[in-house]
């Protein structure tokens, strides 16, 4: 196969959607050959942060000098980009060659009587044979939506395992309450290995403590920042750690981002621990990192951002964050969702925060119809709009600033959706 046979390859298998269990994924890692049993590993779950967090850890690896593989999907705005080393996306050559390999398995298997592997079990697969072939001095994994039954959780052992921020979601997956979820995510503990959970809410934190306890664990709480301050777009962040002290900026906004800055410093510490030489380039990795999607600006004139806020516990740190930075700014929405989510809530949340809110449907099978969305927002805002395509919702969004109705632009819910406002802008630059 090319790399385009290789993507539609995918996409056709996309029919067998999405399966919490690893019985499939270790029947086809051992068919290639179980690379995941070659690779030194970081593993992280949790509802929020995982793609920060793992993008701060990178990047003090990277400064440190470390060939660092890294598997995170879905794709922001690339396909290529779920799986990368140091900062290249694995090469269209390299998917085409796994894929090939992979489908003559999925094949055996098959025709033996086993279910056909999901996309998502696929492409963990081809993460890690692609890091086996490269050597990578360490990699990092996150968790799909789940943590004990994700497919990404076949490891016997790894440096650390890491649960960012917990919050209600996907909840006909993973459990109706905090605490079913936290048991959840906890799955990916493993027997006296080394922990790390983010500043969670009391239930989850038990339930964390709980298993790390159960599985003779080693588990770091992360503690709450010194003090955070606002110096425009940036964060300046002092943290004490133990008898270390920090002082650093955050070229991300975010008030979360802060969090996830914590949790990587304390997985540094492990993995100082375990002979990865990483101290003195904390603070530069964390001044390096930027992550596609969270709190980017995308435009100055006017100001533009995009985030993938899309679930209740995320949708409460953006408001958050519009608070610490944005305190008297009027601001106009672009909000589009997908249909399983809890958007109701999360328009409880922060409706009231827009001066003009406009609705639009992402490009998802799941995404829910922009009318709805707007009807929904209505109680709550009144000063509210249906835009039939992303790029008109973009444009109606530009026209409020221009004509002095509001300040800046945010744009958040389903990331689906964020790659389209992004080339709407560019192309509107260019005109």
């Amino acid at each position: 196969m090319n790399y385009k046979e290789a993507r539609d390859y995918l996409d056709k298998v996309g029919i067998y959607g999405s399966v919490l269990g690893l019985d499939g994924i270790k029947r086809l890692l051992k068919r290639i050959g179980n690379p995941e049993k070659e690779l030194r590993v970081v593993h992280i779950a949790g509802t929020n942060g995982k793609g920060s967090t793992g993008a701060f850890i990178q990047n003090i690896l990277m400064k440190s000098g470390y060939k660092v593989g890294r598997y995170s999907s879905p794709a922001v705005f690339k396909y290529r980009e779920i799986i990368k080393i140091n900062d290249d996306f694995i090469e269209e050559s390299a998917v085409a060659e796994i894929i090939t390999l992979i489908k003559e398995k999925c094949d055996e298997l098959t025709n033996e009587g086993f279910s056909h592997p999901t996309p998502f079990e696929i492409e963990t697969a081809m993460s890690f044979e692609y890091f086996r072939r490269n050597n990578c001095d360490i990699v990092l994994v996150e968790c799909g939506m789940g943590g004990a039954t994700d497919a990404t959780n076949v490891f016997d052992r790894v440096l650390c395992s890491v649960i960012t921020p917990i919050s209600l979601d996907h909840t006909g997956f993973l459990g109706e309450t905090l605490s079913e979820i936290a048991e959840v995510k906890s799955g990916i503990i493993k027997k006296k290995c080394n922990v790390v959970t983010a500043i969670q809410p009391k239930e989850c934190l038990k339930v964390i403590e709980k298993n790390a306890g159960e599985k003779e664990a080693n588990l770091t709480v992360c503690s709450v920042a010194e003090s955070v301050k606002a110096e425009g777009l940036k964060t300046r962040v002092r943290y004490i750690s133990g008898t270390k002290s920090y002082d650093f900026t955050l070229n991300m906004m975010g008030t979360y981002q802060v969090i996830n800055a914590i949790t990587a410093i304390e997985v540094c510490h492990v993995l100082e621990s375990q002979g990865f030489e990483v101290e003195e380039n904390i603070e530069k990795g964390l001044l390096k990192t930027v992550w596609p999607g969270r709190m980017e600006v995308i435009d100055n004139n006017p100001l533009f951002i995009i985030d993938g806020a899309h679930n209740p516990g995320a949708v409460e740190e953006l408001k958050k964050t519009l608070d610490f930075y944005f305190t008297n700014e009027r601001i106009t929405f672009i909000m589009g969702v997908l249909a399983d989510k809890d958007f109701e809530k999360e328009i409880r949340m922060i409706a009231d925060r827009a001066t003009k809110i406009i609705t639009v449907t992402p490009n998802n099978k799941r995404a829910l119809d922009g009318e709805k969305l707007s009807i929904a927002i209505k109680p709550y805002n009144g000063n509210v709009s249906y835009a039939k395509s992303i790029e008109d919702g973009a444009k109606q969004a530009i026209n409020t600033v221009e004509e002095g109705k509001s300040d800046m632009i945010l744009a958040f819910g389903s990331l689906s959706y964020l790659a389209e406002i992004k080339q709407t802008v560019k192309a509107e630059r260019r005109d």
